[in-house]
């Protein structure tokens, strides 16, 4: 239930055109984002890449134990970042609380 949750909320962000798809992409992005959240396909130099991305711009990242290439129905999708702040928190708080479980 609460990976459907984070899935829906992945998808509005979509939908709203508040997602940045793959490693590069979100680097290069001039938008603010909030969240970044790759799955554990993720290679480990992009994953490097990411956390030093999201350090320096002090973004939350999480990972996520399903395929994000099947949840948003693109293929070869690793890693996303959402630009919207209420969205991103709402993925947070449902992550913490499947993380407590």
């Amino acid at each position: 239930m609460i990976v459907t949750k984070i899935k829906t909320y992945i998808g509005f962000a979509i939908r709203m055109k508040k997602a940045t798809f793959g490693v590069d992409s979100i680097k290069d992005s001039r938008h603010r984002q909030y969240l970044i959240v790759y799955d554990e396909s993720l290679a480990s130099g992009s994953l490097t890449k990411l956390l030093a991305h999201a350090e320096l711009r002090r973004i939350e990242i999480r990972c996520v134990d399903y395929s994000l290439a099947e949840a948003v129905g693109r293929s070869k999708v690793k890693a996303i970042a959402i630009g919207d702040r209420s969205l991103a928190n709402a993925i947070i708080v449902e992550m913490e609380v499947r993380d407590e479980r």
